[in-house]
């Protein structure tokens, strides 16, 4: 059934799949060498914030599937004892109305779906739109249990906004320490002097090894716990996430923007914080913390060295970069951002971003998408696709895959087809590292949701190469140029294997012989293994 609903999917998508962006410079940057482009409206869906005892939490982000299909295990919030969970919208684009609906885990069943008949809104100095309200949860809800929470934003233009989050009834109290912890021991890294009371949360091990600031944990040293020499200050406002509760276990997540001065250039950089916490009657034990930071990439002439282009702090999520055949052209995806450098010019341009160092609107920078490079052509044109949340542009809200192309002579990048998605963020992230390969054929091949799929890129025909996989029933090459299968059985009942040249389109079958069964064991370079 999931599957033949997302050929259903492919099919509507296809027709409507002719919008062309034309990227115009936005602010070209002669002294670096730099010319930055965009090809997407402002985001417009509002952002809301939940409140959890005296604290407002990390914001939640809408999205256009209703019943939270793509809605991943994120934001959990204790409700008060009345139940009355109070909610504030902030953006730019104006709200008509507000319901919510309460689900179990699994969207089937449902516990509550309520109308808000009144709300507060207000016009700020910064033409702002404001909205604030309660849900008067009814008394439906089992105490302890998790159920997921849609709040429906209607828009002025007509179309809604879903929000999601987890909601639990149950005491708050040891939550709120917590919160309150973390906050506090995130907030004292800045200073050397308040982070010596951090001291017994220390677990310092020789056998680290790292100098690095791009991932500290308790395993590291002081010095780096409080940013080393660096002299970081936040900037703007830090977030504050509860995202696991189990007994007196939790998990929080606190995500700020940091500056830091190297000579007369300022540094901007994310800043992600995880908290493993146990709640006792005596203290708050830290089980775990990780700090990752990452500089946002800002393309100026300097970081482009010879063959080296420098990213600047960071744990290396994400980066990969890949080289014209000549050499001349690069493209590279740091901090999700596509940027491509012209070697013969010394010329860099940041390709596409929602968001990054040139925004300062939390909408662009949800974290819950990637990119990925397919191809770099001999003229600088670059395929790639844009997977997960679209934070901005025509699909706003959405799960999927954007397919792009760029022309560097044109300076245009052009969507050549959306594909929407049941699957939340990881899991379509998990799909594509699995397959996403341009073939040489001019077709576009991935993985999702237990099938594979080819899509051409000029006519937008796709075809379903295979479906209702399991991991061990199909394998692919390391650079996803061939990929096998084993169709419609078991594991270990399959009397034939296809494998396909993913650039050439060419398929062959494998086995076949009477009274024999084959099974795919993997690849070793291009070549398939099977027994």
């Amino acid at each position: 059934m999931k599957t033949g609903k997302k050929v259903m999917i492919l099919l509507l998508v296809f027709v409507a799949a002719a919008v062309v962006y034309f990227v115009h410079p936005v602010g070209k940057k002669e002294e670096h060498g730099v010319t930055e482009y965009t090809a997407m409206e402002k985001a417009k869906f509002p952002v809301l914030y939940a409140t959890m005892g005296e604290r407002e939490m990390a914001p939640v982000f809408g999205q256009t599937e209703e019943r939270g299909v793509t809605a991943g295990r994120d934001s959990l919030i204790l409700l008060p004892e009345d139940r009355k969970l109070k909610l504030r919208f902030a953006g730019t684009t104006k709200i008509q109305g507000v319901h919510y609906e309460i689900r179990s885990l699994d969207t089937e069943d449902l516990i509550e779906r309520t109308r808000i008949g009144s709300f507060e809104t207000s016009l700020n100095g910064d033409s702002e739109n404001a909205l604030s309200t309660e849900l008067p949860i009814q008394n439906l809800l089992d105490a302890g249990k998790e159920y997921l929470l849609g709040v429906c934003a209607e828009l002025s233009d007509g179309s809604e906004a879903w929000y999601y989050m987890r909601i639990t009834e149950q005491d708050q109290g040891h939550a709120n320490e917590m919160l309150s912890l973390a906050e506090d021991f995130s907030s004292k890294t800045y200073k050397y002097s308040d982070a010596q009371s951090l001291a017994m949360y220390m677990e310092t091990s020789p056998t680290a090894g790292s100098t690095s600031l791009g991932t500290v944990t308790l395993k590291d040293t002081f010095t780096q716990l409080t940013w080393g020499s660096l002299g970081v200050e936040r900037s703007g406002e830090a977030y504050t996430k509860l995202k696991e509760l189990s007994g007196n276990l939790a998990n929080v997540e606190i995500t700020s923007r940091v500056t830091a001065k190297n000579g007369e250039k300022t540094e901007n950089y994310e800043v992600t914080e995880n908290f493993t916490m146990k709640w006792s009657s005596q203290r708050i034990y830290m089980m775990d913390y990780e700090r990752t930071m990452t500089e946002l990439f800002t393309g100026d002439t300097e970081l482009f060295s010879g063959k080296r282009i420098l990213l600047g702090i960071g744990n290396g999520d994400g980066v990969h970069a890949v080289k014209s055949t000549g050499g001349q052209y690069t493209a590279f995806v740091t901090d999700r951002e596509l940027w491509a450098y012209d070697s013969g010019e010394n010329v860099g341009a940041r390709v596409f971003a929602f968001g990054g160092a040139a925004s300062d609107d939390i909408r662009d920078n949800v974290p819950e998408h990637g990119v990925e490079i397919l191809a770099v052509d001999e003229d600088g044109g670059i395929d790639f696709i844009v997977y997960g949340r679209m934070n901005r542009g025509t699909h706003e809200g959405s799960t999927g895959i954007a397919y792009y192309h760029y022309d560097m002579g044109q300076n245009a990048l052009e969507e050549k087809f959306f594909i929407p998605s049941s699957e939340p963020y990881q899991e379509l992230k998990d799909d594509l590292s699995v397959l996403a390969h341009r073939g040489t054929n001019g077709i576009f091949y991935f993985y999702m949701d237990h099938g594979i799929y080819g899509i051409d890129l000029k006519s937008l025909e796709y075809v379903a190469l295979a479906s209702g996989l399991t991991k061990e029933q199909f394998a692919v090459s390391a650079d996803h140029s061939r990929a096998a299968w084993q169709e419609n059985t078991g594991i270990w009942d399959s009397q034939t294997i296809q494998i396909m040249d993913l650039d050439t389109g060419d398929k062959t079958q494998v086995g076949g012989q009477s009274g024999s069964v084959t099974r795919i064991l993997g690849f070793v370079g291009n070549d398939c293994i099977y027994g």
